[in-house]
């Protein structure tokens, strides 16, 4: 019986408490550039590539205008999902601007409430944003299955409890 409890308990845990990303920085070496910096459409609009990943309707590799500002690389991967943590929005760039800066942290709660876009930063080709999902709002979608392993849980208990009799 120790060992289910135990078994359970690590189960339970798991599910509450994934592992998350390693927090080393990596170096600039590690990454690999892209060649393909801009495209020109049929029309000759100056294109890039963007990644958003994360929270938000349509995440995945965008071509979108060169000059595009966060607000609307938004729009156009459908905006975040109900529970994104739009506080905590992150830009990993391709090559360091020219501080060095790889990683910007922005704040769209602040653009959300009041429509100022002034801690915008330029989008460069191949950024990757990623906007992460609240906890509270993880925990929410993890509740079917946190109630479905404790039914089994309790399945088992009953089992075990009918059989001893």
């Amino acid at each position: 019986m120790k060992k289910i409890k135990y078994t359970l308990s690590l189960l339970l845990f798991g599910l509450l408490f994934p592992q998350g990303d390693i927090k080393e920085q990596p170096t600039f070496s590690d990454f690999q550039i892209s060649s393909e910096r801009y495209l020109t459409d049929n029309k000759g609009n100056i294109m890039m590539n963007v990644n958003v990943w994360g929270h938000v309707g349509s995440a995945g590799h965008h071509l979108v205008y060169d000059g595009i500002d966060l607000a609307t690389l938004m729009s156009v991967v459908g905006g975040p999902n109900t529970g994104a943590n739009m506080k905590k929005v992150r830009v990993y760039r391709e090559v360091p601007d020219a501080d060095g800066t790889l990683v910007y942290h922005i704040n769209l709660n602040n653009f959300i409430n009041t429509g100022n876009r002034s801690n915008f930063i330029k989008i460069k080709p191949n950024d990757t944003i990623i906007v992460p999902q609240k906890l509270s709002s993880y925990f929410l979608t993890q509740a079917g299955t946190i109630s479905t392993i404790f039914s089994l849980v309790t399945i088992y208990l009953q089992l075990q409890n009918l059989a001893g009799s």
